[in-house]
């Protein structure tokens, strides 16, 4: 059982962490994340096929990982002009919301060994956010 000193210091971590991320300030482009985290992580997720060993799951967990990463960045938007303002919009939180749901989802299918709900969630969980967000944000 924890005592209240340790319960008092992780809260004390915790509101410093809060706190902390408020005064963020994106140090990327959204471009930036794209080409250099998320393309690259969805990729091998959406590549993913004929799985038969113990390293081929885990670059899949990675990849999830770095989504999950990223899509933690695009919440607050990128650097560029305009990018912030975009983050701050319902459709944009909405598409990444999507985007982290289906990334935990592939973790699961990861952890359970299950290709076949690897590329259902990948088609249909993980592809539909992705192109909405493109569709509505890239030209912008």
């Amino acid at each position: 059982m924890m005592s209240a000193r340790t319960c008092l210091l992780m809260l004390v971590g915790f509101v410093l962490t809060v706190s902390q991320a408020a005064e963020l300030e994106p140090e990327l482009r959204v471009k930036q994340l794209m080409n250099g985290i998320i393309t690259p992580a969805t990729n091998t997720i959406w590549g993913a096929y004929q799985l038969e060993t113990d390293a081929q799951w885990q670059e899949l967990e990675n990849a999830a990982y770095a989504v999950i990463g990223a899509a933690n960045l695009l919440a607050i938007g990128g650097s560029a002009e305009g990018e912030a303002e975009a983050a701050s919009t319902e459709q944009w939180q909405e598409f990444n919301a999507q985007m982290l749901a289906a990334s935990r989802q592939v973790l699961a299918a990861v952890a359970a060994r299950d290709e076949e709900a690897l590329s259902d969630i990948g088609n249909n969980a993980l592809y539909p956010p992705c192109e909405g967000c493109h569709q509505q944000f890239q030209n912008q």
